[in-house]
């Protein structure tokens, strides 16, 4: 038997799915109606990847134990990283 399989590549736009930055992510995932989550994990300030590029990792975990990850690179690690902190401490 021979199966063929297509393989192809597909960007978010493609299929509907709505954009947002780290920022507007992490505030709709701490106003999920009914599944509210919050920070559990932050990386550290300033970090950055072996090319230079800043980097901001955001955990969460909601209600219903499910974890989340917001990330971001460059300038928007930064706006993220500032407001993750603001809303932790």
């Amino acid at each position: 038997m021979l199966v063929l399989v297509e393989s192809k590549q597909i960007t978010v736009s493609e299929v509907g799915v709505p954009m947002y930055g780290s920022t507007t992510a992490l505030r709709q995932l701490l106003r999920s109606e009914g599944n509210e989550a919050h920070v559990v994990r932050i990386s550290p300030k300033g970090y950055t990847l072996v090319n230079g590029v800043d980097y901001c990792y955001v955990g969460l975990k909601a209600k219903d134990g499910t974890d989340y990850s917001v990330q971001a690179y460059g300038k928007e690690a930064i706006e993220l990283y500032e407001y993750a902190v603001n809303l932790r401490y």
